[in-house]
């Protein structure tokens, strides 16, 4: 859980008071979209991602934080109720690394030029990030614990 808080949410939070404060062109960054009559006409929303500007992006990048720390939570709630929870442990540990790639990468480019500046923590966040995907188990070890133990919850059933 403290990977989370103060690596994937000490990020978000060094990058979103940025995007409201920072003006171009007349607007705050995080109001960044472009213009209702350029969006194409598409159902799927992360195509449209790359079209409402900041506004989509700072939210999916909230919400895998969130997912990130319920995933935590589960298996942390499961060890303490005496399950089983490796395969729980594997898929928070692997989808929190997922997750500190893209926030910290995001982070980076919603920062601009200063994204990679001592000025802002951002800059060691995204070096960091490539270390959680190792110090916590590579992530193909992940997945194969993960595979693993789905294989064995599946036999068990049959």
């Amino acid at each position: 859980m403290i990977f989370i808080e103060n690596f994937l949410q000490g990020c978000f939070d060094a990058s979103v008071p940025y995007l409201q404060e920072r003006k171009q062109f007349g607007s705050r960054l995080i109001d960044f979209q472009n213009k209702v009559s350029q969006i194409p006409q598409v159902l799927n929303y992360r195509k449209l991602n790359n079209v409402q500007g900041m506004a989509f992006q700072v939210s999916e990048v909230g919400m895998e934080i969130e997912a990130a720390r319920m995933l935590v939570y589960n298996a942390a709630r499961m060890k303490e109720a005496g399950l089983s929870f490796v395969k729980e442990a594997a898929m928070a540990k692997l989808y929190s690394s997922i997750v500190a790639s893209k926030t910290t990468s995001k982070c980076v480019e919603w920062l601009g030029g200063v994204g990679f500046t001592k000025e802002f923590p951002v800059e060691k966040f995204y070096r960091d990030a490539k270390i959680g995907t190792i110090y916590e188990g590579t992530s193909n070890i992940q997945l194969n614990t993960i595979a693993k133990l789905i294989d064995a919850e599946y036999k068990a059933k049959a």
